[in-house]
């Protein structure tokens, strides 16, 4: 009878045990085994990340947040970019033509389960371009110009971009204008 009582609260001692230490701060072997290898803007497999530079590891003690800071350029230049944006909309990193909405700004997400962390923020990179590029197209614009990272809403220019990373997504945060 006392084991039947037991039973339960050893699986729940566990489970929670278990919860404790997957949010400890992975290190770069944890990274390394846990995740497939990525593939950098070349093609090349790496162990490391390509695109992306991690600038602030996870917290103990909340849930799982890593922010990094990414290579928008290469991003748009991948296959998955060239593949899934209008080519007849094109996003530039500095400001050119008349700007017929400025300042507008998305925040995009991306499915994190199965993917690295550099796959999952450059999804979500590209899902903020293409929102942009509809949103171009429905006021009559051309092209999405001076597009840049506003993460924490701290711009960040130049082509790179900052991307959280969670449990189970990953998000941008970014800026641009509607230009003609």
């Amino acid at each position: 009878m006392l084991i039947q009582k037991m039973l339960p609260l050893a699986a729940i001692a566990v489970l929670g045990l278990s919860a404790c230490q997957s949010n400890s701060q992975p290190s770069q072997a944890d990274n390394a085994s846990a995740q497939p290898a990525a593939k950098t803007a070349a093609g090349k497999s790496s162990a490391g990340v390509g695109n992306c530079t991690l600038i602030q590891g996870d917290t103990a003690g909340a849930g799982r947040k890593v922010v990094y800071r990414c290579n928008g350029q290469a991003v748009l230049r991948s296959s998955q970019a060239q593949a899934l944006l209008d080519s007849n909309v094109p996003i530039s990193f500095g400001a050119s033509g008349a700007a017929l909405k400025a300042g507008l700004i998305t925040r995009q997400a991306a499915n994190r389960v199965g993917h690295t962390d550099e796959e999952t923020c450059e999804r979500a990179f590209i899902n903020a371009a293409k929102k942009f590029q509809a949103v171009t197209l429905q006021h009559g614009g051309r092209r999405v110009s001076n597009f840049y990272s506003y993460y924490d809403r701290k711009p960040l220019r130049g082509g790179q971009y900052e991307c959280e990373v969670g449990t189970f997504h990953g998000r941008v945060v970014m800026k641009g204008d509607i230009a003609r």
